[in-house]
């Protein structure tokens, strides 16, 4: 493999800038580090002291590196830049980043890309490792790629309403051996090593960085690239929300202005922020005429990942404080919420009414001819309960069994049975609605329910037949096409599966022990578990550390090394010894903490 190397001053190896340095590198296949990123293009983004809407070239030196880095606090609106380089060959992309504590300015967002890709990938190193007397570069990867045909390496910051920092001091690429390169191809080439159902709840991204563009929508995909996820399920309801606009006038969209009462200058607190920036994204997004998860579709498919919708079906009133938007479903249909035993009506509304179930079917019947989804998902574990002891389900127990539902104990086992009609009733329903769209479309859509084991409780609710869901004979009466499964590996659901074609997808939970780990898995492949969902993979997918296990669930072996070995998680760390020409290494309490 040869190196071109075009300029002493942009491709800095090791501590030399001299020609016998890059040819000792070139020749023995070492790293190539890129420490002057003044070299960054237009260099009219670029300053060397603080300038608004520009990066800032800071000098610094570790005891391996000189250089030149690019920063920008979280309230500089940077813009992108491009840094040049010409080498050819695959290379493991490695990104040098300083995250320093001694700003008191939260956590840095990188976004780098290659110059190709149209869309960044996200990097959140989380809290920094700085101390008071300490501050340290990080290394963190980008990618591993051919950049044969590379010219350039794009950097960009998190602005808009949620802005962050970001701080770049060089670029590492570490030649891939003939044999790297084989084996990565045919790593992108297998198939059956994609087992990972990526999930976003369509709303979280927007509190986590800047989306107020449709790339910046995309950038949350753009991260799966060359990783083990074989599809995308993203949320487009949330009761009577949708992230599609819709012409239904039972439900909001989440860019009307409804959702938002109080002053749109008032932002009050980062969460707010989040809401204001996705209810402004969501309607620039209709003043254009885009379905953003149509977009989201596309970019998926380009990348070799399905796509699948999901629905949570839980349909709330509100109490008339934070959340509830003026005149929402159950508030305009009082006579369908639920009702407790003692005939208390709450402010939710009942599956158990043809209307609400009807609504249910205009949601999918409505997304599913805007978007280019292959499937959708049934979220249940956002929900419980979904129907109790409205007059709709007395009704049809006394019609079951002859009797009044008056003195009828809480807990009568009967009235799960009666329940578990209803909502059968309802996937019958939502598997015939998906066969009629699909026809239509000329293609097979699939249908998947995220539930939790038929013995176990979750989160606000029972088993899963206290709420309605009798998950077996859904299997049984092939309604379903997988059933992803929360917090436990369920036997029954596997075997029943494997009689029926229905796949089993196990979460395995949000905290804990049954957090989503190299452990966690492993131990879930033992237990018969073969494929996974990430439930709010957004929230970790940007995670150095988590995403090197994350991007890999069907490597078991990797994952395997990974539990018995955590400390290969740790990314490398190098302390600052000068910074913008001060000395830091003595400690920095006396220049940052002391006295102020």
């Amino acid at each position: 493999m040869s190196i071109r190397i075009f300029s002493a001053g942009l491709l800095a190896i090791f501590l030399s800038c001299c020609p016998s340095a890059q040819l000792s590198a070139a020749e023995g296949d070492e790293a190539i580090f890129l420490t002057d990123m003044s070299r960054c293009e237009p260099a009219t983004a670029l300053a060397s002291e603080p300038e608004p809407g520009k990066w800032r070239l800071i000098p610094y030196a570790t005891a391996e590196h000189k250089g030149i880095m690019l920063g920008a606090g979280s309230f500089v609106e940077a813009p992108e830049v491009r840094l040049p380089i010409e080498v050819d060959g695959w290379f493991d992309v490695l990104l040098g980043i300083w995250n320093p504590k001694v700003m008191y300015d939260g956590q840095p967002i990188i976004k780098a890309r290659l110059g190709s890709r149209p869309i960044f990938q996200q990097i959140h190193p989380g809290k920094s490792p700085g101390l008071q007397n300490a501050t340290f570069l990080e290394e963190v990867s980008l990618c591993r790629a051919d950049l044969s045909d590379e010219t350039s390496l794009a950097f960009a910051k998190s602005n808009g309403l949620q802005p962050h920092s970001a701080y770049i001091a060089y670029v590492k690429l570490v030649p891939l051996s003939p044999a790297q390169v084989q084996a990565e191809k045919l790593r992108r080439q297998d198939e059956s090593r994609k087992n990972l159902v990526a999930t976003f709840d369509g709303s979280s991204i927007f509190h986590f960085s800047d989306v107020s563009t449709t790339d910046h929508l995309l950038e949350w995909v753009e991260k799966l690239r060359d990783s083990d996820t074989k599809k995308v399920l993203w949320a487009v309801t949330y009761g009577d929300r949708t992230g599609f606009p819709t012409k239904n006038p039972d439900l909001t969209y989440l860019g009307n202005d409804d959702l938002f009462l109080a002053s749109p200058l008032t932002f009050g607190n980062n969460y707010q922020r989040g809401q204001r920036q996705m209810q402004q994204f969501f309607k620039q997004c209709a003043a254009e005429g885009i379905v953003p998860q149509q977009l989201l579709a596309e970019h998926a498919h380009k990348l070799g990942m399905k796509f699948d919708l999901m629905y949570r079906i839980g349909i709330l009133g509100g109490i008339g404080m934070m959340e509830a938007h003026k005149n929402n479903f159950v508030q305009k249909h009082p006579e369908v919420r639920q009702v407790t035993r003692d005939g208390r009506p709450l402010q939710k509304a009942s599956l158990a009414f043809p209307q609400v179930q009807q609504l249910i079917l205009d949601q999918i019947d409505e997304s599913c001819r805007l978007i280019d989804a292959d499937g959708i998902n049934l979220c249940f574990v956002r929900g419980p309960h979904f129907l109790l002891w409205e007059q709709p389900v007395r009704a049809a127990f006394e019609k079951k069994y002859g009797v009044s539902s008056q003195d009828v104990a809480e807990d009568d086992p009967r009235m799960d049975v009666v329940r578990a009609e209803i909502m059968t009733n309802l996937l019958k329903r939502v598997r015939a609605k998906l066969d009629e769209v699909g026809k239509s479309q000329g293609k097979d859509l699939t249908l998947s329910v995220w539930v939790w084991p038929h013995d176990q409780g979750v989160w606000l609710g029972g088993r899963p037949l206290d709420e309605g869901l009798d998950v077996a004979e859904w299997i049984k009466l092939d309604l379903l096409d997988s059933v992803i499964c929360q917090e436990g590996v369920d036997e029954t659901y596997i075997q029943l599966g494997k009689q029926h074609g229905c796949e089993f997808v196990l979460f395995t939970g949000y905290r804990g022990e049954k957090a989503m780990s190299p452990t966690s898995l492993v131990d879930a492949y033992q237990k018969g578990a073969t494929t996974f969902a990430c439930w709010d993979i957004d929230a970790y997918q940007n995670g150095p550390e988590t995403w090197q296990w994350l991007q890999q669930t069907g490597n078991r072996a990797a994952l395997q090394k990974l539990k018995d070995q955590p400390e290969l998680l740790k990314r490398p760390r190098f302390p600052l010894i000068e910074i913008n020409g001060n000395r830091v290494d003595a400690g920095l309490a006396d220049a940052v903490y002391s006295g102020g």
